[in-house]
This record gives C-alpha cells, structure tokens and sequence, in this order.
C-alpha cells in the first residue's frame, strides 16, 4: 500500500463511527420490536386474565320450585287451571285464586359472582337448539340484584298483557290466550347479567312431556319425551333470539300424513 492511499487518524474515526451508527441503529430496531412485543404480550397477558376474572366471577342462578313434581313441574302454583288441585291433594297453604301464572320458588345464585338485570319469561320448545325455541311471554323482572351464593325468594305474576304480541299490519295483538300458554310452556328461562354486562340464561325444562307434531323426526320427539322429573338446568351465554309462535315454519314435506294436522 502506499504512503499517499493509507487511511488517516480521521478516516478511521469516521469508519468507527460509521460501524457504531449501523450498530446502535440495529440496536435500536431490535429494543423496538422487543419492546412492541412485550406491549402485545402484556396486553395479551392483561386480556386473558380479565376474561378469566370474568369467567371465575359469572353468576348462574336458578330457580328451585319446592313442590315440583311430575303433575307440576314449574310448581303447583304455576297453572291456574292445577292450583285447585292443590287444596285436593291436602295442601294446609291457601290457593290464589288469579288467572294469572305464578313463577313461584326460591331464586338461588350458586356462581362466584353477583348477577343482575334479572328477567323470567316462558318458551315452548318444538325442536332442539337455538332455533327450537320460541318465546310465548315477554321478559318480566325477577330480581335487581343478587349475590354470588344467596338465596331470594322470587314471586313473579304472568299476567294476560305479559304474553308475546305480533303486529298484524293494524295493531299489536297476543298470539295465545293465558291457559294455551300455560299448557304450552316448556321452560322456565332465567336471563340476567354479570357485574361487567355479560348476559346469561338458565333454562328450566318441563319434566315427561309430549311434544307437537311439528317435530317430524321421531327421534328427535322421542328424545324430548323421555326427561327425569326435574331435568337439571341448562345454563348458556347470551340472550336468546326472539321468535314467537307466528314465526313457526310450515310443517316439513318429510313428516308422515299420520303427523299432519286436521284442516
């Protein structure tokens, strides 16, 4: 090498300080990502435990009808159309003499969290699922507030303008009257919330039951009437669509002309 292409004191210094410039810049680059990763990680961290504070903390109430049995399932109080029954089986408790349908029990909390918002309306049930289901009375107020493992007495009245009405093109009008409903109901459903406005249900189901014809799969029929007395509640997350009688399907091609109904 020669004398005049050897590097100066100041070259090697702009070298150096040109390595250190790439240096601390991939250095740099890199405390970013860790950093941006370590954001995501906690806030991931932080999500994930506020969903499992939230899931250790739901409420799940129930209903318990003291005097449910295969003739009551719901409680001797429920259908006015039994409650005389009652004094005929030696009943010492007076009989309330109303046409409205009682929901009548105790209302127990057994999750580790408050429940609150706290509705009870009735459904008939002519399939399985969430499309099975069709509401027959409008939601009415069971409790504002109950904590995680306490016990409350619920008295909820179903009068004659609690059932589901349809609008008809003139005027809202109710698709059954009172004693059809009775008859009718299939489940007792509670709906409520949790501190944090999640919403939850828990669904009574009627004990032996017979169901419509509009289940045309004999399996599916069979399944539904073969039921324990006091079957054990179901508890699901969120709320449930709501569909009345009126938005029933039309039968099935597939159903047996035995199964059709009379014109």
């Amino acid at each position: 090498m020669s004398e005049g292409s050897a590097m100066t004191p100041g070259d090697w210094i702009n070298v150096v300080v040109a390595l250190a410039s790439v240096v601390m810049a991939g250095a740099t680059y890199y405390l970013a990502r860790v950093t941006r990763q370590l954001a995501t990680d906690t806030t991931d961290a932080a999500k994930q435990a506020d969903r499992h504070h939230q899931e250790d903390s739901r409420p799940f109430c129930v209903i318990v009808f003291p005097d449910a049995r295969r003739e009551f399932p719901f409680g001797s109080d429920f259908d006015p159309e039994t409650r005389p029954r009652k004094v005929l089986m030696a009943s010492a408790e007076p009989v309330t003499q109303s046409p409205a349908l009682y929901v009548r029990g105790e209302l127990r909390n057994k999750g580790n969290g408050p429940a609150k918002d706290i509705f009870v309306y009735l459904n008939t049930r002519l399939g399985e699922g969430e499309e099975g289901a069709f509401r027959l009375t409008r939601p009415v107020v069971a409790s504002g507030l109950i904590g995680a493992g306490e016990t409350t007495p619920i008295d909820v009245e179903i009068a004659e303008q609690d059932i589901m009405q349809t609008w008809d093109g003139e005027k809202w009008s109710p698709t059954q009257v009172l004693h059809s409903v009775a008859g009718q109901t299939y489940e007792v459903v509670l709906e409520y919330k949790d501190a944090f406005g999640n919403s939850f249900r828990t669904i009574h189901s009627r004990g032996i039951w017979t169901p419509p014809i509009l289940i045309g799969d004999p399996l599916v029929r069979e399944r539904m009437m073969i039921r324990p007395d006091r079957p054990t509640p179901i508890f699901l997350t969120g709320t449930q669509t709501v569909r009345t009688l009126p938005d029933v399907r039309t039968l099935p091609l597939d159903i047996p002309v035995e199964n059709e109904m009379p014109e």
